[in-house]
C-alpha cells in the first residue's frame, strides 16, 4: 500500500481506505492462515500459543510522533500573492514575491499504512505533506509541513517572528495529532480484539476437522477387522508434523486410543442385529445367564473384529464386552438382565465408572427375561434418558443413543442403550430348565 522505505514522496493523509475495511482485510488474512492449517495441526496445537502468535503477527504498531525531535529548516522561495487587479484585462492572476519557506520535519514510528486510513471520527480538512519517508531499519520515518511567508510579512513581526511561526505550526499540527489519535484509537480496539478473534477462528477450524477425534490429543483407532467382514474398513491415519520457525510448534504426542464414530456405530449395529435374532428365538436363550448372553454377542462381534474379549479387568471392575487396541480399551459394553429400575441405573453408572478420558464411547445392553410388559421397561429407560442425559435420539423403540456429561472429567460420553425382550411364558412349554 505504501512506497518503499527511505523514499521521499508527497502524500495526502487519511483519504485512501476506511478503517473498518482495512482491519477486515487483515482479519481475513488471519482467517485464511487458520483455515490452511491441517487437521493434524489444529487438533494438536496449543490454542493459546497459536492465538498469541496470530495476535502478534496481525497486530498493528500505532503511530508515535516524537515532538521533541521535530526539526526546522529555512529556505528562500517565491511566494505567490493574488493580484488585486486580476479582474482587469491582461492582468495576471497572481504575482511572485521574495519570501521564505519554514519546513518542519516531524519524525514518527509505527505502521506507515495508518496515514492512509480514514478513521470513523474525522476532521473536515486537508492533510498533506510534500515529503513522506517510511521508517527503515533503525531510522524513524518522517513527514514535513511547510509554511511560506513573504519577507515583509515576517519582518513586520519583529522580535515575535519566531513565536508567530511556531504558533501557526502548532495550530496546524494540532489537527494532524487529533487525526492520528483517532486512527490510533481504532488500532488499539482492533489489537485488543485480536487474541479473542484468533481463538474463535481456531475453534471454528477445529470443528471442521473431520479426520480426527473431537479430543485434540486423540487419534481415531483403526480396529483390526476380520477379512470376512464387508461392512467396516480400518482408517489409516498419518501424523503430520510441521516445524515453522515463527509459529508455535506442535507437541510430539503418541496417539491415544479412541474408537472412531464409524466403528462405534458398527459395533452397536452388530449387537442390535444379534439381539433381534435372539428375540425371535427367545426360548433358545431364555435359560441363559448374563455371561452366556454376553458370549453370544461376543461370538457375533468376533466375526467382524479381532480381540473382542469378555470379563476383561478395566480400571475399577470387570466389563462384559471389551475390545482392545494395543493394550488400551477401545470399546466398553455392559450386559445386564433387567431386575428393576434401581439395578438398571447401577449398571449405567458401572459402565461409566469403567470409562476413562479416552473411553468415551460405551454401551449398555439390557435383556428382559422376567417382565411381561416389555413396554414398561422401555418407558423407564426413556424416563432415565430424559432426566440424566444432555441429549439423545431413539432410532428404534428399544435403542437410545445418548450424550452423557461426566462432570468429574468434564467430558461428554457417547452412551448407547440397547434393550431386548427375551421373556417367555414358562407355562407354555415343558422344559426342566424353566421349572426349577
Amino acid at each position: 500500500m505504501y512506497r518503499g522505505a527511505g523514499w521521499a514522496h508527497s502524500k495526502e493523509f487519511f483519504t485512501e481506505i476506511e478503517a473498518r475495511n482495512y482491519f477486515a482485510a487483515l482479519h481475513s488474512k488471519m482467517k485464511s492462515e487458520v483455515e490452511q492449517m491441517s487437521d493434524a495441526e489444529i487438533v494438536s496445537c496449543n490454542f493459546q500459543e497459536w492465538a498469541n502468535y496470530l495476535a502478534d503477527k496481525y497486530s498493528i504498531v500505532p503511530i508515535s510522533i516524537f515532538e521533541t525531535n521535530i526539526e526546522r529548516s529555512l529556505s528562500e522561495t517565491k511566494v505567490k500573492k493574488a493580484n488585486p487587479f486580476r479582474g482587469h484585462p491582461y492582468e495576471r492572476e497572481f504575482f511572485e514575491i521574495d519570501g521564505v519557506r519554514v519546513t518542519f520535519k516531524i519524525p514518527f514510528d509505527g505502521n506507515p499504512d495508518l496515514f492512509e486510513i480514514q478513521p470513523s471520527s474525522r476532521i473536515l480538512s486537508r492533510f498533506a505533506t510534500e515529503s513522506f519517508i517510511n521508517p527503515c531499519n533503525e531510522d524513524c520515518g518522517s513527514f514535513t509541513l511547510n509554511f511560506e511567508y513573504t519577507k515583509q510579512e515576517l519582518q513586520g513581526k519583529g522580535e515575535a517572528m519566531a513565536e508567530y511561526v511556531q504558533k501557526q505550526f502548532d495550530r496546524e499540527f494540532d489537527s494532524y495529532k487529533k487525526m492520528i489519535a483517532n486512527v490510533n484509537a481504532e488500532v488499539a480496539s482492533y489489537n485488543n480484539s485480536l487474541n479473542a478473534s484468533a481463538l474463535r477462528l481456531l475453534e471454528e477450524r477445529k470443528k471442521k476437522a473431520d479426520s480426527f477425534s473431537a479430543i485434540s490429543a486423540a487419534l481415531q483407532i483403526p480396529l483390526t477387522e476380520s477379512k470376512n467382514a464387508p461392512n467396516t474398513k480400518p482408517i489409516q491415519l498419518k501424523r503430520i508434523v510441521r516445524q515453522p520457525s515463527a509459529k508455535p510448534t506442535v507437541p510430539q504426542m503418541a496417539p491415544e486410543s479412541c474408537i472412531s464414530d464409524r466403528d462405534y456405530e458398527n459395533i452397536n449395529n452388530i449387537i442390535a442385529m444379534c439381539g433381534t435374532t435372539m428375540e425371535k428365538t427367545a426360548r433358545t436363550y431364555y435359560a441363559n445367564g448374563e455371561e452366556e448372553l454376553r458370549d453370544h454377542l461376543l461370538a457375533a462381534l468376533n466375526t467382524h473384529y479381532e480381540a473382542a474379549t469378555g470379563e476383561t479387568f478395566r480400571k475399577i471392575g470387570k466389563t462384559d464386552i471389551h475390545i482392545e487396541f494395543e493394550n488400551k480399551a477401545a470399546f466398553i459394553g455392559e450386559c445386564k438382565i433387567w431386575h428393576g429400575e434401581q439395578l438398571f441405573q447401577e449398571a449405567i453408572q458401572q459402565v461409566l465408572n469403567y470409562s476413562t478420558w479416552r473411553d468415551l464411547k460405551v454401551s449398555v445392553i439390557i435383556f428382559n427375561k422376567e417382565n411381561k410388559s416389555f413396554h414398561s421397561i422401555l418407558s423407564k429407560i426413556k424416563t432415565w434418558a430424559d432426566m440424566n442425559t444432555v441429549s439423545y435420539s431413539q432410532p428404534q423403540a428399544n435403542i437410545w443413543k445418548c450424550k452423557y456429561y461426566r462432570q468429574d472429567m468434564n467430558v461428554d460420553i457417547q452412551l448407547t442403550i440397547l434393550s431386548f425382550d427375551l421373556y417367555v411364558d414358562k407355562s407354555q412349554f415343558k422344559d426342566s430348565r424353566y421349572n426349577n
